[in-house]
């Protein structure tokens, strides 16, 4: 009984976390505005259209402390309105890149 009701909290939490993130298209957003969001939000995820055309999106967060265990965060540069080279971070697995 205990073990059923620890795996529905868990997947209470895990489903409330999913639905709770925020979505942004940035193409319209200065690296400014982005960087507030991720200030206040905590964690979001960024919509921007790639070089082809095609909308590209990924979940950004404002520090590891969004990550999940055994994940950090690295850099990347995405492009908004005011420039191509906005800095923003996301989480990665230690395991997949040697930690």
């Amino acid at each position: 009984m205990m073990t059923r009701l620890a795996m529905a909290v868990i997947f209470t939490l895990a489903s409330f976390d999913a639905s709770a993130i925020v979505r942004y298209m940035v193409q319209g957003m200065t690296c400014g505005e982005v960087q507030e969001a991720l200030d206040r939000d905590g964690i979001a995820i960024l919509y921007r259209q790639g070089q082809s055309g095609v909308v590209l999106y990924d979940r950004f967060v404002k520090d590891e402390s969004y990550c999940r265990a055994l994940s950090t965060t690295a850099s990347e540069r995405i492009a908004v309105a005011d420039t191509n080279e906005c800095p923003v971070r996301k989480c990665i697995e230690l395991r997949r890149f040697g930690g």
